[in-house]
């Protein structure tokens, strides 16, 4: 029997500090995966764990990869990425929930939208509230309103960080974004092909966002769909960027730098 190449490859990132994490995630999922054919994959920097090997027997879909980079996010999802068969990749975070028809819904759009690079779903909390993760592209002033005194010091800081988040936009309305936060994605295997995988300089912080840069420059349109909904669990803290003095660390100037020296000085001299 001919085996079906799958619509959707799931690239899982296994936390050895919540080992039961991916537990109900996967068992969401896979009810709720409707017509959509399923490449699962997670990549664990401990695969002796024993809360792995309850996985296994739990969901023997998945396959487990090991790899000592699965603490670094796009290390992790690049080597998915090398080796998934699927038409589409995502990556997603196990703190969702996908709901009935999100996948479907992904998929369906992408495979007649053929100028579509990625899509990602709307995020809701549990009493139904939008979690936005759409971004407009990072600018130098969004990034020093972020993470630097600036946010707190600057007058025009708030105006800064609302037109970065979006928060005028409609969320109840499908529309083409600038960059889409990598809790959830769906990427077109050609986009890959195109324009190549994550780059691994960024250590924690903004691999989705030059991906995004990288995709539209090469003329690929990003996508925000509303129909597809995906639900936060309750335990979990929605993503959103923070102006912390906590996240001043040389990881995160260092990606900042690389993904301001990419967008505006020097673009063809960094690799990815």
């Amino acid at each position: 029997m001919e085996d079906i190449e799958p619509d959707l490859a799931v690239c899982l990132i296994h936390n050895p500090a919540q080992p039961e994490g991916l537990f109900p995630f996967l068992d969401t999922l896979l009810a709720l995966a409707d017509q959509v054919a399923l490449e699962i994959i997670v990549v664990a920097s401990q695969p002796e764990h024993p809360a792995l090997a309850r996985l296994e027997r739990a969901f023997p879909e998945i396959t487990i990869l090991e790899n000592s980079g699965a603490d670094h996010p796009a290390k992790a999802r690049n080597h998915v990425c090398r080796l998934a068969a699927a038409r589409y990749f995502s990556f997603w975070d196990e703190t969702l929930r996908p709901q009935p028809g999100c996948l479907a819904t992904l998929i369906r759009f992408l495979d007649e939208t053929p100028e579509a690079g990625i899509a990602a779903p709307r995020i809701v909390d549990t009493l139904g509230m939008v979690q936005p993760s759409v971004r407009s592209a990072p600018s130098l002033a969004t990034i020093l309103c972020l993470h630097t005194p600036l946010g707190r010091l600057l007058a025009t800081a708030p105006l800064i960080l609302k037109q970065h988040l979006l928060l005028e936009q409609d969320h109840l309305r499908s529309f083409e974004a600038q960059w889409l936060l990598d809790t959830c994605l769906v990427i077109r295997r050609e986009v890959v092909e195109d324009i190549g995988i994550l780059d691994e300089g960024f250590a924690a912080h903004y691999a989705d966002a030059d991906y995004c840069l990288r995709a539209r420059q090469a003329g690929w349109h990003l996508h925000y769909l509303t129909e597809a909904v995906a639900i936060q669990s309750e335990s979990e803290t929605p993503p959103a960027p923070t102006r912390s003095s906590a996240d001043n660390t040389p990881r995160l100037v260092g990606d900042c730098t690389r993904l301001l020296l990419k967008k505006w000085l020097r673009p063809a001299q960094l690799p990815g």
